[in-house]
């Protein structure tokens, strides 16, 4: 079992982005039953936001995860290179697929998403035609999620990740 987390700490938690956890400590769910251990977190882009995980269910816990270190992360970009995601032609399989992936909002699947719809989108470009609204909703999306995670970590600002992920996968 991975080591709890800490008080201070920066998580990431399913798609909700950039997390501090703000507090770990006792709570009465719904104001009844017994009292239960909880994660509260905050997440960076909504401070006023708080979030409750209950430390005892494994499936919520499962959706936080450690931001990598900047070493970290430039290896997980680095690794994209070579494990590249194939664009699926059947269109239903494909939205499945990439659905999926935005959902669990793993950052090195979210990387290999965007270069794949990226890399399809300029061969249709270069062709006269344009990406589908579907694919392009999907590529915005996850490109939100990879900023808020990247420029945490990066402390640079969103509009500079696209920038620092392209140098890092063409050098």
């Amino acid at each position: 079992m991975a080591e709890p987390y800490r008080k201070g700490e920066y998580v990431r938690y399913a798609c909700n982005g950039v997390c501090l956890v703000d507090d770990i400590r006792l709570d009465v769910p719904a104001g009844k039953g017994t009292p239960k251990e909880f994660y509260i977190l905050k997440p960076v882009s909504n401070p006023a936001s708080t979030i409750f995980v209950p430390t005892g269910s494994p499936a919520l816990v499962e959706k936080m995860a450690r931001l990598p270190n900047r070493e970290e992360l430039d290896q997980l970009i680095l690794s994209v290179k070579d494990h590249p995601l194939p664009w699926i032609e059947d269109r239903k399989a494909r939205l499945a697929s990439f659905q999926t992936i935005v959902k669990a909002c793993d950052l090195r699947e979210l990387i290999c998403l965007v270069v794949c719809i990226s890399r399809r989108k300029r061969s249709l470009l270069a062709t006269g035609k344009k990406l589908g609204a579907s694919e392009e909703t999907l590529l915005q999306r996850a490109e939100g999620l990879i900023a808020n995670q990247v420029s945490f970590v990066l402390q640079v600002e969103d509009s500079q990740v696209g920038t620092y992920i392209r140098e890092k996968l063409t050098s």
